[in-house]
């Protein structure tokens, strides 16, 4: 890997169409094939966005069967890579995150 995780993955999303596919099917199988580990407790979910579609990143309002919160909702981090990819992450993972992104980048696969 060349140590830009998020270029590797949109360049292989790009060129490879099973690709593709596989890792909107099974993200974590599918970056485990580029040599990337998913932290345990973390799920992940990949859109390859669409030209003619608008996506809505909802949060949840609370955990199921919680009580209504009394403090601010859910915080998100919104974070943007080299103007190609963009992450929408809670901010109670985003150490997973880097975790994730810091072990592709040093990693040398080669």
């Amino acid at each position: 890997m060349s140590g830009d995780f998020e270029r590797e993955l949109t360049k292989r999303i790009w060129t490879d169409d099973a690709f593709a596919a596989r890792v909107e099917r099974d993200p974590v199988e599918a970056l485990k094939s580029m040599g990337v580990e998913v932290p345990s407790g973390v799920t992940v979910k990949v859109v390859v966005q669409r030209r003619d579609t608008i996506y809505f990143t909802i949060p949840p309002a609370r955990e199921p069967r919680a009580p209504t919160p009394t403090a601010p909702l859910n915080q998100f981090d919104l974070w943007s890579s080299a103007g190609l990819f963009v992450w929408v992450v809670p901010v109670a993972a985003k150490f997973k995150l880097l975790a994730l992104r810091n072990a592709a980048r040093t990693e040398d696969r080669s």
